[in-house]
């Protein structure tokens, strides 16, 4: 999505059942089918979609052709699968020298995990992910509570932000005179190299990290606002503020604490927030400088004054329904390089004789 998103024409190859991803809910209407699934739909806008069936030889005959002329494979079928059929890098460097071909396995090709099972949630704990997030210790032993996996596919996201960037940097070596390559991706390591600071404190200082939710309170519409800690500059103007609101103890309290050694601001604010509504006192508290944000749910972001000012949502055709459809925008402006956001994801196989005529093949259905 991420190569297709900057310009490239990715072409993605199912076979004629369809990828598994198709599989993956939840579905437009609740209607389970192949064409259907949200999942599919977001992470392959902007490609093309063609059906090759690699266990016959004219399937093989069309991917020979498709290998002769691109300048990338990305290959996610696991370690040793393709080169099993004998369509690994081997065979494509061979017809194709300026090849790049990037691997995305679980483990990667090589180690004693090379050939394990995982999911996204097991990518999140032995990539140390999930022992960073969860809540905060009790009476200090970190074994008490869980630890929590990050949602939102981050393993699998991460992995993909990796090999993007690797390819990318594999065609521009390639265009400056470089050779074609070989890429091995793997999961693990992406997710392992995304815990910030947590190994380097350990390597370095002998402190593992400690799991910990920011403080976190509950307002008077039931919404809950996280908030950061509070630097001591910021003391006076919180205890004005929560002052207005008659909390007078809680600010003469502000006023007086040494701001590093203090305990009972959670309380307090508990207090003072849940005399008002989340957004609101998201609002009061930014003007006081201080880092707050309301939990918010996916239907409050779509008609944000802030995500609407940023274009963060934009429309995207499903001719095959009839209607449009928002989609999240890329997060960033480029506007002399555009990101290209559409169009939608292709059904299943709809590309295939397009591509196969575009290659001089001739056409599959005769």
């Amino acid at each position: 999505m991420l190569l297709a998103g900057h310009g490239a024409d990715v072409i993605k190859i199912e076979p004629p059942t369809g990828s598994p991803s198709r599989a993956i809910g939840p579905f437009f209407e609740d209607i389970r089918d192949p064409n259907r699934s949200l999942f599919f739909w977001n992470y392959n806008r902007a490609k093309r979609g063609i059906v090759i069936d690699l266990d016959r030889a004219e399937g093989r005959d069309f991917y020979r052709a498709l290998t002769r002329t691109a300048d990338v494979i990305v290959d996610s079928r696991g370690p040793g699968v393709m080169d099993d059929l004998g369509l690994g890098y081997d065979f494509a460097a061979q017809i194709n020298p300026d090849i790049i071909y990037c691997s995305i396995t679980p483990f990667g090709l090589n180690g004693p995990w090379r050939d394990l099972k995982a999911s996204d949630l097991i990518h999140s704990a032995l990539g140390g992910m999930a022992y960073c997030c969860g809540y905060d210790p009790v009476e200090g032993n970190r074994w008490e509570t869980p630890p929590f996996n990050p949602l939102g596919w981050q393993s699998w996201c991460k992995a993909g932000e990796h090999a993007a960037m690797a390819v990318m940097a594999a065609l521009l070596c390639r265009q400056m005179g470089g050779p074609g390559q070989f890429i091995d991706a793997a999961i693990h390591d992406a997710v392992a190299h995304s815990t910030e600071g947590t190994v380097p404190r350990y390597i370095f200082n002998g402190v593992d990290q400690t799991r910990r939710l920011p403080m976190q309170v509950r307002c008077a519409d039931g919404v809950y606002l996280n908030v950061l800690g509070l630097p001591p500059a910021d003391f006076k103007k919180v205890a004005e503020l929560v002052e207005r609101d008659g909390l007078h103890e809680d600010a003469q309290a502000l006023r007086t604490t040494d701001s590093s050694h203090f305990q009972a601001l959670p309380a307090m604010l508990e207090r003072w927030a849940a005399r008002r509504p989340a957004m609101e006192a998201f609002r009061e508290l930014q003007g006081c400088g201080l880092a707050a944000g309301a939990v918010r749910y996916p239907e409050d972001m779509i008609g944000d004054p802030h995500c609407t000012a940023r274009e963060n949502f934009v429309a995207i055709e499903h001719p095959e329904l009839g209607r449009s459809f928002l989609y999240p925008r890329q997060p960033r402006q480029q506007p002399i390089t555009p990101w290209r956001w559409g169009p939608r994801a292709p059904l299943l196989g709809e590309h295939t004789e397009e591509v196969r005529r575009e290659l001089g093949l001739q056409d599959s259905r005769r």
